[in-house]
This record gives C-alpha cells, structure tokens and sequence, in this order.
C-alpha cells in the first residue's frame, strides 16, 4: 500500500525522490525507480512538521523550481488531484497549494495528501505550524492513522479507480 503514491507520482513526474529512516522503504522506491533520500532520525519524531523534513531533502534533488509533495498514508488520493497541484503550480504564480480533506474545508485546517511549493517559499519559510497556501484543493482521500482508518481506505479503494 505504501508504494500506491510512488507509483502514481512516477507516472506523472520526470524525477521522483522519497525521504524516509527506513532501508526497506527506500530499497522498494528506489527499485521502483524513485530516488530514495535517507532522512536523519531528528526528522522521525511525530512533532517534527513537514517543512524542515522538505528542507531536509531539498540539497538531494536536481534544484527543482517546484516540489509537490505526496504523504504516504493517503493512498487512496486520486492522480487527477496530484496532477492538478502539478499543473496549477507550473503554470500559476503560485508559491504555495496545499490539498485539504473535505471534513476540514471549512475549518481551515489545510493539511490533506498534497503539498506544492516553489523552492525560495519552501528554504524561506516562515511559520512551519501555520501554512498559508495560494490555493487549496479539495482532496477526499483518506488519511490512515487509525486501523480505522485503513478499512476506511480499503473501503474506498474497492469502491473507485484511484
């Protein structure tokens, strides 16, 4: 189930790169064809938000203008919505997308399954616990936490071509 994400990002993305602690995940992306980055252990804990860990992995890439983000428990998130962050990022002015899951659209919690910055916003960056994207996308993904969660996952993944 990890490796769904990967492989619907190498279908729409020249380079593709995945950080993780783990050898086992990295072995698999990388055989996939991906390009595996080996995230430091003060980068693991779960209080560490995202964007020192994008921070972290941006001097092992090929000096992207953009970078789009996919979490790797939301594997039921649709290509359609990763291609469109890919999209409005390249042909928008755009500095950062963020997707939001559909129970929390309202509520201004903005962290879904897609995250897209341009690299001056991503090594700039100010606030790590309060995102102020350009633009938000609906993603109806399920984000697994929970075991819950997962049959909610598999649930929707029977139901849907993702």
């Amino acid at each position: 189930m990890f490796m769904w994400n990967v492989e619907k990002c190498l279908q729409l993305f020249d380079r593709v790169y995945v950080s993780s602690d783990y050898d086992y995940i990295l072995e698999e992306s990388e055989k996939l064809g991906a390009r595996g980055i080996k995230r430091p252990p003060e980068l693991c804990e779960s209080n560490v938000p995202n964007i020192p860990v994008y921070q972290h992995a941006l001097p092992y890439m090929d000096n992207p203008e953009i970078i789009v983000t996919v979490k790797v428990d939301s594997p039921t998130i649709k290509k359609e919505i990763i291609k469109q962050a890919k999209e409005l990022m390249e042909h928008h002015d755009y500095n950062e997308l963020m997707t939001v899951f559909p129970a929390h659209a309202d509520a201004n919690r903005v962290y879904g399954a897609v995250w897209a910055l341009r690299r001056e916003r991503l090594k700039n960056y100010k606030d790590f616990w309060n995102p102020q994207p350009d633009v938000l996308l609906v993603d109806d993904s399920i984000d697994i936490h929970t075991e819950a969660d997962l049959i909610q996952a598999e649930k929707q993944m029977r139901n849907r071509v993702i």
